[in-house]
């Protein structure tokens, strides 16, 4: 009995050593995940209250140019490279960061993941990034206009990169003035709260585009642009600078002297605070340095006591020259970079008054 069970046992042994050393056995290796082929870069973002909605960008040519190509660059177009360029996406649903900043903004050919951002109307450009640096200068194209398009549940976007949308002729349908209406009105000295009729008005400068000036005495305040002297009218409303045919309340920051920039055929807007003084060869601080002047908020109008010399001022806003407003034609009325005020030396008085649909001064001698 004892022979058999040796025997029955060396049989065991030999199979087990035999599978073992059978080189017919395969090992599965596991392939690395590679991107698709191809030009086609998209990002996916989950809807605020359900769904999702996909970005995408067909890169096939891509170039771009201008005078922010990197240094060590010799040419003036540079052809998009996939092996070493990236593309991301910046616009009004992520609050606008600088390309490259947000990884979480990037678009692959396998289709990225970038989080969540609201329904609604949506203004936004494609990047290209290079070595990894965040930059604004490898856009589509420089200054707008922006792409838009509505985000909705389900929805997509597509476009070649490059192709510039064409931004339509405005109708004329444009009122001549825009009517603030808000929670600021009774604490600024302009009537009853969210009445537009006796409200701070800012005319129309060319059509569809609005720029003038309201006194904000508390921060916060919130406002509706009234498309007339009542309601009826309709109004834009908007958030961080995107305009929206009847929109949310607009929520200005810090109180103050603000210039509302209203441009309604691109549905934008901006708001600065300002500070205004008196600039030119003529003032106390010659071309170099602008004389401020003192506000008042019952009249709303800026004025200055000051000696001035035979020569030219005008006036500009926050000692820069991003705004600044002159006479083209001596008749005592405003306009953006407008001419230069010709003065005799004298002490003088000067108001500066920028409310409503005219913008006026006077030099008056003391």
């Amino acid at each position: 009995m004892k022979k058999y069970l040796m025997i029955l046992f060396a049989m065991f042994v030999g199979l087990a050593m035999i599978s073992c050393s059978d080189d017919s056995v395969s090992i599965i290796e596991v392939p690395e995940e590679e991107e698709p082929e191809g030009f086609i870069y998209s990002i996916n973002f989950n809807v605020e209250g359900g769904g999702t909605f996909t970005f995408s960008v067909d890169m096939d040519g891509a170039t771009i140019e201008g005078e922010d190509l990197p240094d060590d660059f010799d040419g003036d177009v540079l052809e998009f490279d996939p092996e070493s360029h990236e593309v991301f996406i910046a616009g009004s649903m992520v609050g606008w960061p600088e390309p490259g900043s947000e990884r979480s903004l990037r678009l692959t050919r396998a289709g990225s993941s970038g989080g969540s951002i609201p329904a609604g109307n949506a203004e936004f450009k494609f990047f290209i990034v290079i070595d990894q640096q965040p930059s604004w200068g490898f856009g589509e194209w420089e200054g707008n206009p922006n792409r838009r398009t509505e985000v909705t549940s389900g929805g997509t976007f597509s476009a070649d990169w490059g192709d510039q949308p064409e931004v339509e002729d405005p109708e004329g349908d444009f009122p001549e003035s825009l009517f603030l209406a808000g929670n600021f009105q009774e604490v600024s000295g302009y009537g009853s709260d969210w009445s537009p009729d006796v409200g701070p008005q800012i005319p129309a400068l060319d059509t569809g585009i609005y720029d003038g000036y309201v006194f904000f005495a508390e921060d916060g305040a919130e406002f509706k642009l009234v498309k007339g002297d009542d309601w009826g009218a309709g109004d834009f409303g908007g958030a961080d600078g995107v305009l929206t045919d009847g929109g949310d309340n607009i929520v200005a920051g810090d109180a103050g002297y603000t210039r509302v920039h209203v441009n309604a055929v691109e549905m934008t807007y901006s708001l600065t605070n300002t500070v205004w003084g008196i600039i030119g060869d003529a003032t106390p601080g010659g071309w170099d340095e602008s004389t401020e002047m003192d506000f008042d908020e019952e009249s709303k109008t800026w004025t200055i006591t000051v000696d001035l010399n035979d020569g030219e001022m005008k006036f500009r806003a926050n000692d820069s020259w991003d705004i600044n407003v002159g006479d083209n034609d001596g008749d005592g009325t405003l306009q953006n970079d407008g001419g230069n005020i010709a003065v005799d030396a004298g002490n003088y008085t000067i108001t500066l008054d920028l409310n409503g649909t005219e913008w006026t001064y006077t030099v008056e001698a003391n």
